[in-house]
């Protein structure tokens, strides 16, 4: 019996026919579309892990949520996660994953200095990137597909400064920086020091401490020491800035400790203990705030997690929001930027985050103060 040859055109016929019944089934199933991808870029390994593990943990709580909810425009979200270790050098090698993802959006990275590495690769995929915490003012001000939720280091420095300069107690300082951040540390000194001059202050002696080199820390405070601060000002990680706290508090010095933003997570006050006990601090949230997307958030997060947000996890949470926000009103033939540019408004947990026309936004500050192993905001 001769073979039975399938007409090439019936056959593609026959194809055509049950791709439209396939399609159908999947539309009355609910799932007619394929999932969003989205990353998050975080360092989740390294001395300051606590900053990409409580920014992966906000970002992935807004994405369960939407997908709770029936995801993004019917689509299932999907959250794809890349560790950079917080080492700019490590981006050449996790590339490719990220490039091959089909990510439609980036919500990081958390590091400044990573971030001057990362915003040429996403400029050229024009991968839209949100991010919770970079606030390095060199990033101010440029057309480019980089947005960020919080404010720059001229805002929170010159704040900070403002802020102790007014209490009228302290008019020389000192300031510890960490030198593997620097696109963060250095911009953020250099905006505190010009506005301790304005208001009638000096900066007596600034000194930076290399990566991962706790033998270090004590050279550092020394020389910061040696200048005779009427207060110490850290700018480094919570875990760094608990050990500067911990060999000061060891030499028997009750100098006035102060810290910067990026150590304000839970990590300080573990790390810390009594060594880091009345250090004065700028947060980019209020955890006594009665805001009621902020409670309802810190009780889901508390539920999801068991433990309670911190700064990291707002601005993370909020940046996730926005990509989300925005991939549910992209029109067609839009690209994410401009979606985002068109919309500028978008609902945080605390407050509304309303960016510029570069993709900047400001996020309040508020000042707090270590109390019985607690951050409590201070006026």
């Amino acid at each position: 019996m001769p073979a039975i040859r399938a007409n090439p055109a019936s056959t593609r016929l026959l194809a055509w026919v049950w791709g439209w019944v396939l399609a159908l089934v999947l539309m009355l199933m609910g799932c007619s579309q394929a999932p969003v991808t989205v990353g998050f870029l975080g360092g989740l390994t390294g001395s300051a892990a606590d900053l990409g593990v409580g920014g992966r943990d906000g970002a992935l709580l807004a994405v369960e949520q939407a997908n709770a909810r029936g995801g993004v425009g019917g689509r299932a979200v999907n959250l794809r996660v890349f560790d950079d270790g917080q080492q700019p050098e490590r981006l050449a090698s996790i590339w490719p994953s990220i490039e091959s993802a089909g990510l439609s959006a980036m919500v990081g990275p958390m590091t400044s200095s990573v971030a001057a590495h990362w915003l040429p690769l996403a400029n050229q995929a024009q991968l839209l990137t949100v991010s919770p915490t970079v606030t390095s003012s060199r990033f101010s001000g440029v057309d480019d597909h980089f947005f960020r939720v919080i404010s720059s280091t001229r805002e929170y420095a010159s704040l900070t400064a403002r802020h102790h300069l007014a209490a009228g107690q302290w008019r020389r300082y000192a300031l510890v920086l960490d030198a593997s951040n620097q696109a963060y540390t250095f911009s953020w000194a250099e905006h505190f020091e010009a506005a301790v001059r304005t208001y009638g202050g000096e900066v007596v002696a600034t000194v930076a401490y290399p990566r991962d080199a706790a033998a270090a820390l004590d050279g550092a405070l020394e020389q910061a020491l040696a200048a005779s601060p009427e207060a110490l000002m850290v700018v480094a990680n919570a875990t760094d800035t608990a050990r500067l706290a911990q060999l000061l508090r060891q030499r028997g010095i009750t100098l006035p400790l102060l810290g910067a933003e990026w150590a304000a997570t839970p990590q300080l006050l573990l790390a810390g203990g009594r060594a880091v006990e009345g250090m004065l601090l700028a947060q980019y949230m209020d955890r006594e705030s009665k805001v009621p997307r902020y409670v309802a958030f810190d009780a889901e997060f508390r539920r999801r997690y068991g433990r309670a947000p911190g700064f990291v996890e707002v601005a993370a949470y909020d940046a996730m929001q926005v990509v989300l926000a925005g991939l549910a009103q992209q029109q067609r033939d839009e690209s994410l930027k401009h979606t985002l540019l068109r919309l500028r408004r978008f609902q945080g947990v605390q407050q509304d985050i309303v960016f510029d026309g570069y993709g900047d936004s400001q996020r309040a500050l508020a000042m707090t103060r270590v109390s019985n192993g607690r951050f409590v905001v201070v006026p």
